[in-house]
């Protein structure tokens, strides 16, 4: 039977560092007018909130899931008005899911759904209505892998699948139509640092990221029918920057860089690179996370995401010519504030709000 297959994509070098935490920031859109975001507050509890196609909700401030993480958490939809929230219990390595379907969170406000496993970071996609995958690095360096498949989860209880092999990098996933798990496969190229980013626009495309011991950004695609040699994108970052797509042959990619903490672009327009090959834009800045990217399809409108200095969300819009507010500058949604007592939440509407006035 025919079945997609996840990809991962992953460094097999990383300095001492290189797999940091931090303050993160995920997001994942069901729609052209949804965008949903995540944070991991300083009190490790996730804190969201939501574009709902003309405003930010909640207005004053983030939603806190009652929740203590451990990391970054991942977040995928396998459609409209369907959340899933994966992410590693502060208390151990298990995985706790959360998600949000038919108008409420589940499996309760308060609770999550324990998947057991004993892992380091983890990734998750959805590949279609009722499908979650999600991979992980476990506590001795393999991959693993576990599925919600409709039906039930596979496999069952805590079990985890293991992919094996021995790796420092957190894992990336996309999806592509495939008839089966293959075994790993050397790319070459290196030595890499970071965790990699994996992306595709279309069928029979796979795009890989990674940077370098200086922090430039390398790349290697497949086209269907074979790879390309690794090219070099020049830049110094962090981390491997964050790609998107929003139509075939098209990327956009935004990187924090590593002796500024400002956010830098580029792009391809599907003949060339934009400014150059090795070239970037500036934007905003400075950061204390990583970027988060999130695009209408169809369009060239993206949303660039980042948490300050200050703990504060700053969210900065390319409308498809130019940037708003600037091209260095950028609106709040809001600030990551550490609550002192249960007396800094405010419900509303079934929202808890963090670091917020009364609604």
């Amino acid at each position: 039977m025919n079945r997609y297959k996840l990809a991962i994509f992953l460094s097999v070098v990383v300095t001492d560092g290189a797999v940091g935490g931090g303050t993160c920031l995920s997001t994942v859109s069901w729609s052209n007018t949804r965008v949903d975001l995540f944070a991991v507050n300083p009190d490790a509890s996730i804190g969201h909130k939501f574009w709902t196609g003309w405003d930010w909700q909640p207005s004053n401030g983030l939603e806190r899931l009652p929740s203590k993480a451990a990391g970054c958490p991942s977040v995928t939809s396998w459609g409209e008005g369907r959340l899933d929230v994966l992410y590693i219990n502060e208390s151990g390595n298990n995985v706790l899911h959360k998600y949000f379907g038919g108008g409420s969170w589940g499996p309760s406000w308060e609770g999550a759904v324990d998947l057991g496993g004993e892992v380091e970071a983890i990734s998750s996609l959805s590949w279609g209505e009722d499908r979650l995958d999600i991979v992980g690095r476990s506590d001795t360096g393999s991959y693993v892998h576990k599925a919600w498949t409709g039906q039930g989860w596979y496999p069952s209880g805590s079990k985890w699948e293991d992919f094996g092999g021995y790796f420092f990098s957190n894992p990336a996933t996309l999806k592509f139509y495939h008839r089966g798990w293959s075994e790993w496969e050397d790319l070459g190229g290196g030595p890499f640092v970071g965790n990699p980013v994996a992306t595709s626009w279309g069928k029979g495309r796979l795009d890989f990221w990674a940077i370098d011991s200086d922090g430039a950004l390398n790349h290697i695609y497949w086209n269907g029918k074979m790879y390309s040699e690794w090219e070099h994108l020049g830049g110094e970052y962090t981390d491997t920057p964050k790609v998107v797509h929003w139509k075939e042959s098209h990327i956009d990619i935004v990187g924090k860089g590593l002796s500024d903490d400002k956010f830098h672009v580029k792009n391809f327009d599907g003949s060339r690179w934009n400014p150059s090959k090795d070239g970037w834009y500036d934007l905003a800045g400075p950061f204390s996370s990583e970027p988060a990217l999130e695009t209408k399809h169809g369009s060239s409108f993206l949303y660039v995401l980042g948490v300050n200095e200050d703990d504060e969300i700053r969210l900065q819009i390319w409308s498809g010519s130019d940037w708003q507010p600037g091209s260095e500058e950028t609106w709040s949604l809001g600030r990551l504030n550490k609550p002192s007592s249960e007396d800094d939440f405010h419900e509303h509407d079934h929202q808890f709000i963090l670091g917020a006035l009364e609604l």
